[in-house]
């Protein structure tokens, strides 16, 4: 990723129409607050970060990271195809058992499974993992064929992964509700060990009200982040935290509490 790269993107959700009187009813398993709760540093080291061949590219605007959005269908597609060549090869009786019902159904579901996902891998959209915090927003991918979603930060419905759910293969693991009719969920991953941190991070880069988070990657940046929130007069926090988030230093946190009282 590099720096000539186009991170605003339009807004296309701003309400989740099929979730609203789930919510409000509190039938939201797993729901979590945009509170900041975690100090961890989840990620960002220079180490991390980087050019395009770099798995994350973070600055004081935006961060992006790869979609590894191949694995799905390559590992479906594989998975059908070992399904057939296990059917022809696997100690099938010819000419007699390839006239089975259940030769024939097998055959069938695997050959379609293999034809759907080499479909898929070969007509899928673009998909983009963006968390510009300069607007404010973040786009993520859609399900399968549906678009990617861009929305406020303030209006995303965050849950985490339950002990059974089979989203990124482990329990409480970061989760974003996509606002489509599926119920589908993103598995929105830092590097934390739980979901905790990774909304901690998450919520604190995009809280462009507060000082950059920590981690060496954003060093060359917080010189001028601090000068645009002092030129904004230091408006308080979008986000709620269980902590201080000081300046870099001890010059600089008492310009912002002396202008912007906080």
């Amino acid at each position: 990723m590099q720096e000539e790269f186009i991170y605003q993107r339009k807004i296309t959700h701003t309400q989740y129409r099929h979730g609203d009187k789930k919510v409000k009813n509190g039938g939201l398993k797993g729901r979590l607050h945009p509170i900041i709760t975690d100090k961890k540093n989840v990620f960002l080291r220079i180490s991390d970060v980087g050019e395009k061949e770099a798995y994350y590219f973070a600055n004081d605007k935006f961060i992006s990271s790869a979609v590894l959005s191949k694995i799905t269908p390559t590992w479906g597609g594989g998975f059908f195809l070992f399904l057939i060549i296990f059917a022809i090869t696997g100690g099938v009786k010819f000419p007699h058992e390839i006239t089975t019902p259940f030769f024939i159904i097998f055959s069938i579901i695997s050959l379609l499974g293999f034809l759907f996902f080499v479909t898929y891998y070969f007509t899928m959209p673009l998909k983009e993992n963006i968390f510009n915090r300069e607007d404010g927003i973040i786009t993520i991918p859609g399900f399968m064929w549906y678009k990617n979603i861009t929305m406020p930060v303030e209006k995303i419905i965050f849950t985490m992964s339950g002990p059974s759910s089979l989203q990124g293969g482990s329990a409480f693991r970061l989760l974003i509700e996509r606002p489509d009719m599926l119920y589908t969920k993103y598995d929105c991953f830092f590097g934390g060990e739980n979901c905790y941190q990774d909304l901690s991070f998450l919520l604190w880069y995009m809280d462009k009200n507060r000082p950059l988070p920590p981690g060496d990657a954003f060093d060359a940046y917080r010189e001028q982040d601090f000068e645009r929130r002092k030129a904004a007069g230091f408006p308080k926090p979008l986000f709620p935290s269980h902590f201080d988030t000081p300046e870099a230093t001890p010059e600089q946190q008492a310009e912002r509490k002396r202008i912007g009282g906080w």
